[in-house]
Formats: structure tokens, sequence, C-alpha cells
């Protein structure tokens, strides 16, 4: 039988290898790649040196971004305890803006690009795990920038913050000098005053900051006794990687671009010399590379050419006076190379490898006024220098896979921009981050298609990989409803950025151990496109505004890591739970402007250029979700080459940051944007086992989240506004992985394996369900069909508990069901917006289902373990419809009823353990019309029916049932 493990006899040297009992004791050094999240609060008061006309400073900036670094560290091992010191370094293009003086429309600006740790560290080792915490002291490098209307100049600053850290993760001996650590670490930094001055004033501001990473590092001991678990300490060549190589690449990039120093007709726009802008481009790669590898013992020496071709891009503010003008920038990658020189080690078929070398980026940049049409541009090669690592694997003689890390510095340079007739110069710095995946083809390759015998495992006994990369093509929406900061019962706006189409690249992994432990995770980067944003003001100027733009070139990434244990294993079938962390970044542009209903708010105007602002960048929004997964992880081996995995987790807590910018509305761009909530997420993937090493499979993803709380701070306003976020994602994928490792298919020892059996899916059973879905609903409004609205569509989560029992006959088995438990689905959106209501018409409609239940029979074909069935029945729900009525009786509406409907559905059951099933179950949900209610106000609404008259939607859930007779037959 073909299993999803590699036999440790399939690996070079494997035979050879005893796995020495080892320690953890001695000095290592690394790197780390992640994600950080850092918060820098201003305020609360205005400093030391107030600004003329500034009130208090009291805004929060957050920072989401990519993060990379190193550390070097000793531990010492006694026992089963390790004590150890550890200095970490990193940084990011970590820079966050914030609404803080609130009678001047101004922005401060913070660029945090460097953190370092120094902390002591306690773990407890078992085999070849260390799970460890780490305490210590904290320190951020931070550059600050305020800028705005009414203010003398630009005020920059730096400084250095000083804190404590607090963190803990798990780390793993790969091999005997290298491990892997996944970690979480939190920097507190308390209270300094920030000296800023803009050559002839200076004003001393109050900050505060917090960091939250998560990071995946590797750990290198050149010296020492090799780690627990492993093999011989000296690495062995295996494989002569010397001679010529070509080959292709694909993969993803992100950036940091700034703007400053303007002359000409530049510095002229921007009066009193509020010039700087930063954006953070996004994008696709794609190309092929060129290179000769030496090969001297262990040690591969190397040169290679690299070009890519890109679609990388994005926009920024910049070359602002005041709240009367501002300018965009943007920077565009059409293509990046480099030649680099290369220095790896070899481990049998591994190739650890660092590059460094010049490098060059080619592209456009444009800097252009938000409120009218005039674009200054300028073009050409920029050259700079890059320093990147990666991993290369022999698949075959000839053929080798790769991932890497790539960091390019183009420096700051004077660019010419021009319009045709008016030109300035503008300094550019341009720096990247790449991660790139690819193949190699190595001409005149001799020896075996496998290592020699003497070559050390990739893994220790005992561990399992799987890495590979995916095509994820998507759908989505994001929502934002703006309510008033003096009435927040008030909603004042929302704009809905709906149908926005992706395509991402991402890499994904799974580290597993034969005592069950797991480590996964994934990474993504693509474009969004595609898809309408809809601009409602209620009221607008003078009455309901509904405008339209089309969404376009836009951005995407997201990532995941996951900490779990397998508490069964059955053969080659799991059960899993873990804890884990998530973060989506979206960046989505619309452009132009069509009026659909209420005001003139794209129509005349007393600027001459207007009607070609309605097909220019209007509306952007950028956001970031991070949160903490909790989550169930299911693999099942439904035939001898196939096999599902299936993962349900449910978000409790997650953060959100974004920022709006409104490009024709200097005075409110940008709108710095924070909140917290929660979320929820279902995957699952179909793979085939083309070899014992080489899956390929499809796959499906549903992303939801939402916020409890969130604001925005307007320029000028004393309040916060209260604000609703809602995003969701989903979509399919297609995949190819590969395995490394030496766990074989044996018992394991968690769960005897039994011996093959006939099923018999006769008796009763308990269960439960955690999942995922999104839904609709819509109102019967008696008015005049609205250009958008009278629907709300509807997410989120939902966990049940369930009764049931089953009959078989032959293959056939026939049972019935009963479920009740919790769900969270929520959503709002515009309804009896042509109702006659004056300059307050447009009104806002939502629903929340607390509460779901059905009564269902199946109808199912029983095949080997695995059990395929269709279901139907009834349904019912309990939810809470809301009506905002509050402009005309000052409250909102909440009217809670219990709803019946009916269900249909269908999906697998997989015989897990002879008293454990585990299964994948979709169902669709349609439901009539809640009970009535009414308003007595406006008269146009008087005895209108405000709940909705539909709301249908569609399901996915992981299950997992305990029967109380065993589905092995008796022999």
């Amino acid at each position: 039988m073909l299993t999803s493990y590699a036999h440790a006899a399939d690996l070079p040297g494997a035979a050879a290898v005893t796995p020495a009992q080892g320690s953890w004791t001695g000095f290592y050094i690394g790197s780390y790649v992640g994600a950080g999240l850092v918060d820098t609060h201003w305020g609360p008061e205005a400093g030391t040196a107030a600004l003329d006309n500034a009130a208090a400073f009291t805004d929060t900036g957050a920072a989401s971004a990519a993060i990379l670094g190193g550390q070097l560290g000793y531990n010492y091992q006694s026992g089963p305890y390790v004590f150890g010191v550890e200095g970490e370094l990193g940084t990011g293009f970590l820079s966050s803006q914030a609404r803080c003086v609130l009678n001047s429309i101004s922005i401060c600006s913070t660029d945090t690009d460097l953190l370092a740790t120094l902390t002591a560290r306690l773990g407890y080792a078992t085999g070849n795990v260390l799970v460890y915490g780490k305490a210590g002291a904290a320190l951020a490098n931070n550059s600050y920038t305020l800028s705005g209307a009414f203010l003398p100049g630009q005020f920059t600053g730096s400084q250095v913050m000083t804190g404590w850290t607090l963190g803990g993760g798990v780390e793993v001996a790969l091999t005997p000098q290298v491990s892997a650590k996944v970690e979480y670490s939190y920097l507190d930094f308390a209270d300094a005053d920030a000296a800023l001055q803009n050559g002839f004033r200076t004003t001393s501001v109050p900050v505060s900051q917090s960091v939250q990473m998560v990071k995946l590092g590797l750990n290198w001991r050149p010296w020492g006794p090799p780690l627990p678990g492993t093999g011989p300490s000296p690495p062995s060549p295996g494989r002569d990687w010397t001679g010529f190589y070509l080959g292709a690449h694909a993969g993803g990039a992100w950036g940091r671009d700034e703007w400053s120093s303007g002359t000409g007709a530049l510095a002229e726009a921007t009066g009193d010399g509020n010039f700087p802008g930063s954006g953070s481009p996004m994008g696709l790669i794609g190309g092929g590379q060129l290179g000769f590898n030496y090969q001297t013992g262990p040690w591969v020496l190397g040169i290679e050419a690299s070009a890519s071709a890109s679609d990388l891009g994005g926009y920024a503010r910049c070359v602002t006076d005041s709240w009367r003008s501002a300018f965009a920038c943007q920077n565009s990658v059409d293509s990046l190379g480099s030649i680099s020189g290369r220095i790896g080690q070899s481990w049998g078929d591994l190739l650890l490898y660092g590059k460094a070398g010049a490098a060059w980026v080619s592209g456009a940049s444009q800097m252009f006024p938000t409120t009218g049409t005039t674009r200054y541009t300028s073009s050409g090669t920029r050259w700079g220098w890059m320093i990147g690592s990666g991993l290369e694997y022999a698949l075959t003689r000839n053929v080798s896979a790769f991932v890497e890390y790539d960091y390019y510095d183009f420096g700051s340079r004077e660019q010419t921009y021009s319009d045709g007739a008016d030109s300035g110069t503008a300094s550019l710095r341009q720096r990247l981050d790449a991660v790139r995946m690819g193949v190699n083809y190595r001409f005149g390759a001799e020896g075996a298609d496998v290592a020699a015998a003497s070559a050390a495992p990739i893994l220790p006994m005992g561990w399992t990989a799987e890495i590979g990369a995916r095509y994820f093509v998507s759908n989505g929406r994001t929502q934002f409803d703006l309510m008033d900061p003096y009435e927040p019962s008030r909603l004042n706006s929302r704009l809905t950025y709906a149908d926005s189409a992706g395509q991402s690249l991402e890499t994904f992994f799974r580290f597993e151990n034969r005592n069950g432990l797991f480590l996964k995770g994934y990474a993504g980067l693509g474009t969004l496109s595609g898809g309408d944003l809809n601009d409602e003001d209620f009221p607008g100027a003078a009455r309901y505004s509904n405008t339209l733009s089309e969404l376009d070139d836009g951005h995407l990434s997201y990532g995941a890591v996951d900490l779990g244990y397998e508490f069964v294993r059955q053969g080659d079938n799991t059960l899993g739970a873990f804890v884990g962390y998530r973060i989506l970044y979206q960046n989505m542009n619309g452009f132009g402007c069509r009026q659909l209903a209420g005001d003139a708010i794209c129509g005349a105007s007393d600027r001459a250029d207007y009607p070609a602002l309605l097909y220019a960048l209007g509306l952007s929004e950028t956001e970031t979700w991070q949160g903490v997964a909790l989550g169930i992880n299911t693999r099942l081996q439904l035939s001898e080459r196939l096999r599902l995995e299936v993962d349900a987790a449910y978000l409790p807590y997650v953060t959100f940051s974004g920022t709006d910018n409104h490009w024709w509305r200097p005075d409110i761009n940008p709108m710095v944007q924070e909140g917290n909530g929660w979320g929820t997420q279902m995957e699952a993937v179909l793979s085939y086992a083309v070899t014992d090493r080489l899956d390929i499979g499809i796959g499906g993803r549903y992303w939801y989240f939402t916020t409890d709380t969130a604001s925005t701070q307007f320029p000028v306003a004393s309040a916060r506004s209260p604000m609703t976020f809602y995003a969701e994602r989903y979509g399919g994928f297609l995949q190819a992985s590969y395995r490394f490792g030496d766990v074989a298919s044996e018992d394991t020892g968690l769960v005897t394996k039994a011996p093959p059996a006939p099923f018999d899916w006769t008796g009763l059973y308990v269960g439960g369900a955690l999942g995922g879905g999104k839904g609709s609903s819509s109102y019967a409004s008696p008015f005049p069909l609205p250009v958008s609205g009278d629907a709300v569509d509807l997410g989120g989560a939902m966990a049940s508990v369930q009764i049931g029992g089953d009959y078989q006959f032959g293959a056939l088995v026939v049972g019935a069901e009963a479920s009740a438990g919790w769900s969270n689905l929520v959503g709002t959106d515009t309804c009896f917006s042509t109702a006659e209501a004056d300059e307050l018409s447009g009104f806002n409609c939502g629903s929340r289902l607390k509460a779901l239940g059905t009564v269902t029979g199946r109808i199912g074909y029983a095949l080997d373990r695995t059990l395929f069935y269709v279901r139907g029945g009834l349904a019912w729900d309990r939810r809470t419809d809301s009506f905002n009525n509050y402009n005309f009786t000052g409250q909102i509406i909440d009217h809670d009823s219990t709803n019946t409907g009916w269900t249909l559905g269908g999906g697998l059951d997989y015989a897990l353990l002879p008293n454990l099933s585990v299964g994948l179950e979709y169902k669709h949900f349609d439901f009539g019309g809640s009970s009535s209610f009414t308003t007595s106000a406006p008269p146009s609404l008087v005895g209108v029916d405000l709940g909705p008259d539909s709301l249908s939607f569609d399901m996915v859930s992981l299950t997992l049932n305990y029967r109380f007779a065993s589905l092995e037959r008796a022999r």
C-alpha cells in the first residue's frame, strides 16, 4: 500500500544513521522571518512646547508588516532543562500613521526600522523538541514625522525606546547542527518624550509603543555536540552540485517606496514644505536564472544571474501643503534582477546557501494631484545591491527545487519628473523583499538519482515534512459602516468593496513527529482586480448618495502558522487540535465615480477638469487582520492514493488596522482605522499521491472576519467615530507538494493499528460540528427598485451538537439526525433607499443568526471506511433582525424571531476508529421571512414590513461523531 509517509530506507544514508543522544548545549546563530504588529500611541498631552492652535495628541497608529532578523545565543542543558541567553536583531517595513493633533488636519507617522531584544531562556527538552519561555530587555529605533495643514513645515525626529519583552516558542532539531523554531514575542515600551523639530521650532511629544511578533526561524550550531535525536555531526557532501544550471522561478515581492526633497514644480506644490510620502508596493514576480556551482567537500561556491518580470505597484499620499491639495505617488516595477555570488553547504540532497551581489530594477514612477489630471512621470533603470538565502533540494540527478528569500536595496536617487511642460526632481528611496520558488536543471550531472549512502538525512529520525506550492483563485468582499462620532447610533456612510477577484501564489509546509506534534502553515501573495465599490452617504451633501467605482490594481497577502498535537493516529489517518496565528492584508483601489442615486457628488463642479476625474483613482482601502486561531485538523486516507485533509478554525480574538484614502478629499486623506473582533476559517484539500513523495491536489478555503469594536478619528473632531468592518474571501486552489523525512506508516504507539475489517454503520451516535459559511437575505420593498441594497450579505461561524442513528443493509445506509447549536452569522446593508424620506432617505438593515437546528434524514453509500451521503429535512433558526431608524425615532429596532425552513446537503463520514467517525459536510439552508415588525415614522414606511422576506446561506463544517456500536464488524 502506498502510504502518506516516506520509509526510512528510502532516504539517503538512512541505514547508516543512528540517532545520537545529543544535547542543546552550545552557541548558535540563526535567522527568522515572520509578521510584526506595532502599536504606537501619541499623547495624551500636546507636548512640552505645544504647537500653535494644537490640542492634545490622542491617537494610535498600527503598523503590520513582514519582519526578518537574526539571533545569537548560548544554551546549557542539565537533564531535561535548558538554560540560555539570546540576543535578537530584526527589521521590517513597519510604518504607521495616526491623527494626532485634534484641531489640525495633521498626520503623525512612525517608522520602526529596528527591533532588538536581550533575553534569558528557560526550556524543557523532550527528544529533539525544546519548549521554552523567554524574558528580558527590548529596544526599538523609531523615526517620526508630523505634517499637516496650518503647521509651520514638517516636524521630524527619532529616538531609541527601551522596555521589556516576554515570549515563548517551540524549537525542533532537524539535523545535528540545524534546528527550526516557531515563536511569539510581546515587547512593551514605556512612555517616552519624542523631540520633533522643523529646523526652527521644537516640540516634545509623549509616545508609547507595544510590539507583537510571530516568527519562524532557523538556528545553526557550528560547534558542540549534535542536537538530540539526530545523526552524526559533520555534514556529508553526498551529491556533487558542480556544473552549470538553468531554471525558472515564480513568487512575490513587497517593499517600501519613500519620496522626499522636491525641487522645481514639485517644490512649488508643497507650499509649507510637507513633501514626504511613503508607500508599500506589492505584486507577483516570475522569470529565470542561469548559474554555475563548484563544490569542494561540503562547501558549494557559485555565481548566478537572475531576471524576473513583475507587476509590483502601490499608491501613497505625498506632496501635500494643507487640507486644500495633495498628490498621489505611485512607483511600478516592470522587472528586476541580480548578478550574485553564492556560498552554501551540502547535506546530501539538500543545499543550504546564501547569496549577495548587484541588483537592478526597471519601472516607472508618477506623481499627480488627486484633484486634477496632471501627471508628472519618470522612468528608467536603477542599480543597487541584494542579499539573500535559500534551500535547494535535488529531486533527481539533474533536477532540483528551491525556495529563496532576497532583500533588494536601491538606495536614494534623485529622479526627474515631468508633465511635458513643467518638471521637478524628487528623491526616491526604494527597497524590496522577495520570496521565490523554482526549479533548476543541472547540465552534465553525474551520479545516482539518490545521494550516497554516507549522506546525512534531511530530517531526524521520527520526523517527516511536506512542502509545496499553490495557485489560489478567490473572490471577496470588504465593507465598513461609519457611525456619527457624537451620535453613535446614527449611520453616516458605508463603503462596500464587492466581488474583488484575487489570484495569488503561496507556499505551504507541514512538519510532524511520530509522537503527534505538528507544525504547519502557509504564506501567499497576489493581486486583486475586478468588482465594484459602492460609496453611500446618509445623507450626502443634501440627501442620500450612492456612487459606483470600478476596482482594479489591488494587492493581497496572507499567512498562517499552527502548532498542534495529533491525539488520534490510525495508520495514515490523523485527528488533532491546534492553536495558530492568522494574518490577512488587502489593498483595494476604486477608479472613477458614477452617480447612482441622490446627490450629484460625481456630477457638476467648478473644476474644468472634473469629467476626467471620473476615470481617475478615487478611493482606496488598505487593511490588515491578525488573530489567534483555535481549530481541528484531520487527514483521512480515502484510498491507496487519495487523501482528504480538513481544517476548521475559530478565531476568538482578531485585531484590525486599516487606512481609508479618499483621494479627492485631502482634508480626510488618510483616515486611520483600528479595532478588534473575531473570525472563522474552513479549508479542505483533496490530494493524489503521484509517487511516494510527490502529491498533487485541489482544495477550497473560506475566511471571514468582523469587528466588535472599531473606530477612526476625523480631523478637528473631539470624539472618535465608531465603525463596523466585515471582510470575507473564498476560493479554490491547485497545489503540488513533496514529502521529506523518515516516518514509516508503522504503528506509532498513539493508537493501535487495526487490521483491515469490514465496516457496519448501523447504530446510534452523538457528536459535534465546527464550521463557517456565507449567505444573504432580501427585503420586499414596495418602493421603486434601488440601484443597490435591499439585500444583505451574511457570514460567520457555527458550532453544534448532534444525535442520530444509521441502519446499513448491503452498501446502502439510511439514517436520521437532529442537531442544534450556536451560530454567529452577521451582516448589514442599505434597505428602502427609495422610500420618501427627504434628505434622510436610506436606511440600514441587518441580521444576526444566533442559533441553528435541523432534523434531517440521510441516505448514503458505504465504500470501505468511507460513507458518502446526501441529507435533507427541516431547519430552524433564532435570529435578530435590525432596522436603524435613529434619524426618525431615535432608536435602532431589534426584532427577535424563530423561523423555520429547510436544509439540503451532503458529505462524507470516515471511520477513523472503531467508535469514532470524522466527516466533512456541506449544507444549504433556506428560510422564509421572519415575523413582521414595523415603525411609526417616517410616514412612507408606516405599515411596511421591515424584516427580510427571505434568508438563505451555505455552511461547510467538520464533524466528529462517537458511535455507541463499533463500526468494525465481528469476524
